[in-house]
């Protein structure tokens, strides 16, 4: 049989251990990459932030055109429909009176709707089941 010059593997056979020195050197390096990712992450959050910021004022500024620009064409509509009226009629207070008739049963449409909207913001289908979930069971023997 032939033997080795090497011994097996045996408890002592382990790699050099690092000096302490390389030790802290790498976990400077580690710490200093870590603080590099943490400041680029920041600086892209201040930067995503300062986008939405500015994409919230601009919301806000285009709300408002499209309301003015809304009752505009709110206003012409109307005007149109109480000159038609007039055309038809020959009496201006029809004409008059038609829209404002129009305008008054839309004013009663969208207030039902939102009424209905508000009624489903307090979620009552849901109240109702955990109030069922709450109450207890009575089984019947």
């Amino acid at each position: 049989m032939e033997t080795s010059d090497t011994p097996t593997d045996t408890p002592t056979d382990r790699p050099p251990r690092p000096s302490r020195e390389g030790l802290f050197a790498e976990a400077g390096a580690a710490l200093e990459q870590t603080i590099r990712v943490a400041e680029a992450a920041l600086a892209l959050l201040r930067a995503e932030l300062r986008l939405a910021r500015s994409s919230a004022v601009a919301l806000v500024w285009l709300t408002l055109l499209l309301i003015f620009l809304g009752v505009g064409a709110w206003l012409f509509t109307s005007a149109a429909i109480a000159a038609g009226l007039y055309e038809l009629t020959g009496n201006l207070f029809y004409g008059i009176g038609g829209v404002a008739l129009m305008n008054v049963a839309g004013i009663a449409w969208v207030l039902l709707t939102m009424r209905r909207c508000w009624n489903d913001l307090t979620m009552p289908r849901t109240r109702r089941l955990i109030e069922e979930m709450k109450e207890p069971r009575h089984e019947s023997p």
